[in-house]
């Protein structure tokens, strides 16, 4: 009995010395040898960033960063600043939250976002697009000072600009206010710390990393450590934990929702091959990479038609919910070319506001928006509403009442930032004006030359040797066989390139992106967002780079796969010969038509091509079981080949193509 108890007390000794290793006294409080006090973190002695992220990985996640030619922030970015900014937050959970592996991939998903936001790499960049990180801590030549004289919480200091700056850029004087409270620095007086002081730019970005923009609303941090337990709502809304809700966090429906758009796509590119370099691997990614379908947490205006459906509440008081982020709006648009191939424009900084007021017993909640789109009109309320024109900053403020936590609500609601690279930012294009040169001289009946000008320029690529794409080129090929009567679509954009040029440069490359892109929507087709910022070329693309029109499918599908396209992407653009007058229906309604007739198989006619429905290559795919699959899917649901066709789209007018960066 004697010997048992001797050998449990050396046991319990030795269990004591092994946890004396991590841990030490002080002044009877346990504190851990990392840095910070057990009795303040649950994380107290797990392995921290330094542990197992080390300088050398730093060096080979930014390896370019201090590029004598690319690079606008050399010298500037370093591992020691990302380290002492990460410490702070440790004994949060940053890093240190699940082990190990969870720790390397929280970091490689937080530097995925900073890497993605501060690259100024490309395609055709030595190391591809995602090795250029870290290569910018401001926006290059700021369009504007992005002051908001409207905002009476955080107003403008004189002579101070608030463009972006920092890891993960910060916008705007409420945002910089808002963030050099959570650090702990005067950031609405000098917004310029965030580009002199690595330590800091890092603090910000990891400390809107690790907080939420709203109350009872998750951080970046919770939705990719699993700390967050999605609610019936938000499985209605598609949002689940993992980096894609990371990315609905921080950028809202200016990232997610939108589909498999380019920026969602680069940043999970940085993240996964981040996770490669770390020694975790991409196939650790983890579930729910994307948030191409995710209902925005803060959606960034409200519609019309979702106030009409608020109900009234039992409350004795005027609840008032803003949602102040149409400054926010407009500096994404006017500082990032993007283009909607819609008739409404998104890129107007304007916004108006419409208010609902609801009664009953004489309780009233009103419910207040600002949407980002000019000629917004205030919108029929529900029969239990009361239309009001009212505005949240001119009207009587008797009227107006907040309950404290409502206001730190609407304090942090403005804090979802757009999502621009800083290295795209200096891009000077206003797109509108690139849209509405095209759409002068572009008509229904000449939509399928323009469309067939997209295929027949980008069409070019080799995945192989990089030549050809979407580059402009195709000015010199005119006189190829397989390019006869595109002269009359160039000369077309030619007397629009000419109007838009007297106001601004356009790229041909760009202008054929867009002028495709409007002839499908003309057409009644999709919608198609179009980056701009392509290079041209100077020469015409290598010849014999197109499928030619006797191809079988086994032939098609190699010509395709050679640029980078799979047998589906294959069909889905094929679907664009719905219009031209092929047979397909009507030649000036861009819809699903093209893959019913292909059901029917049409044969070549004795009269040879002129009497036959389509091109032999369309009926090819007919003849081929993986194609005739899609068909059939296509056929039958004519949503699913819009949505699609416009995926493809992009994919298409971006291949090859080399961007500007500055």
């Amino acid at each position: 009995m004697r010997e048992t108890r001797w050998a449990a007390l050396l046991l319990l000794l030795a269990i004591s010395a092994a946890g004396a290793a991590g841990r030490k006294e002080k002044d009877g409080e346990k504190v851990c040898d990392k840095g910070w006090e057990c009795s303040g973190s649950r994380f107290c002695c797990n392995e921290t960033i330094s542990d197992y992220f080390k300088a050398d990985q730093f060096e080979e996640l930014f390896a370019n960063r201090n590029d004598a030619q690319l690079a606008h922030a050399a010298d500037f970015w370093d591992y020691q600043s990302f380290i002492s900014a990460a410490a702070l937050f440790e004994p949060r959970g940053f890093g240190t939250t699940g082990g190990k592996e969870m720790g390397m991939k929280e970091v490689a998903a937080f530097l995925g976002h900073v890497g993605a936001k501060t690259s100024c790499g490309y395609s055709e960049a030595p190391g591809g697009e995602t090795a250029w990180g870290l290569c910018y801590n401001h926006e290059m030549s700021p369009s504007q000072s992005y002051c908001d004289d409207s905002n009476e919480l955080y107003p403008c200091v004189a002579g101070v600009e608030y463009y972006g700056r920092g890891a993960l850029p910060v916008y705007g004087n409420h945002n910089y206010a808002i963030v050099g409270r959570g650090i702990n620095q005067d950031l609405l007086h000098h917004p310029e710390l965030l580009e002199q002081n690595a330590t800091l730019a890092f603090e910000a970005a990891i400390w809107r990393w690790m907080t939420p923009m709203k109350r009872k609303q998750p951080s970046a941090h919770d939705v990719f450590v699993g700390n967050w337990k999605p609610t019936k709502n938000d499985t209605l809304s598609q949002r689940y934990p993992g980096f894609g809700a990371t990315m609905n966090v921080l950028y809202g429906d200016l990232i997610c929702g939108q589909g498999y758009i380019d920026d969602m796509n680069v940043i999970i590119s940085h993240y996964q091959r981040y996770l490669d370099l770390m020694g975790v691997g991409r196939e650790h990614s983890g579930d729910n990479l994307d948030c191409a379908e995710q209902v925005a947490f803060n959606p960034s205006s409200k519609s019309p038609e979702s106030l009409s459906k608020l109900h009234c509440g039992d409350q004795q008081w005027t609840e008032t919910q803003t949602r102040e982020t149409g400054l926010e709006e407009g500096m994404e648009l006017a500082s990032v070319s993007y283009l909607a191939s819609s008739s409404s424009s998104s890129f107007s900084s304007g916004y108006s506001r419409f208010a609902c007021r609801c009664r009953r017993a004489s309780k009233t909640v009103v419910a207040t928006s600002a949407t980002g789109r000019s000629g917004a009109t205030d919108s029929a309320c529900s029969e239990t509403f009361e239309q009001q024109n009212l505005d949240v900053h001119s009207g009587p403020k008797s009227s107006w009442c907040f309950r404290r936590r409502d206001l730190a609500s609407a304090i942090l609601l403005p804090f979802v930032l757009p999502p621009i690279n800083i290295s795209r930012a200096a891009e000077p294009y206003d797109g509108l004006i690139i849209q509405n040169g095209v759409r002068k001289f572009l008509t229904k009946g000449k939509a399928a030359g323009v469309l067939r000008l997209v295929f027949h320029d980008a069409g070019t690529f080799d995945i192989g040797d990089k030549s050809g794409g979407m580059n402009g080129s195709i000015i010199y090929e005119v006189n190829r066989p397989e390019n006869a009567g595109l002269n009359r679509s160039i000369k077309l954009l030619g007397k629009a390139k000419e109007e838009i040029d007297s106001v601004q440069k356009v790229s041909w490359a760009d202008l054929i992106a867009v002028a495709g892109a409007e002839a499908v929507a003309l057409c009644g087709g999709p919608e198609i967002l179009v980056r701009l910022g392509r290079l041209d070329s100077s020469t015409a693309d290598p010849a014999g780079k197109l499928p030619e029109e006797t191809l079988d499918a086994a032939a098609l599908k190699t010509s395709f796969s050679k640029k980078g396209f799979s047998t589906q992407e294959m069909v889905v653009l094929s679907g664009a010969h719905t219009i031209g007058g092929k047979g397909f229906g009507s030649p000036i309604i861009f819809d699903n038509t093209y893959f019913k007739v292909l059901l029917e198989k049409p044969q070549p006619s004795s009269s040879g091509m002129a009497g036959m429905v389509g091109l032999r290559t369309d009926w090819a795919l007919a003849e081929d079981d993986e194609c005739l699959s899609w068909i059939k899917i296509y056929a039958e649901d004519q949503a699913k080949f819009f949505d699609d066709f416009r995926d493809t789209y992009i994919k298409l007018v971006n291949s090859g193509a080399s961007w500007r960066t500055a």
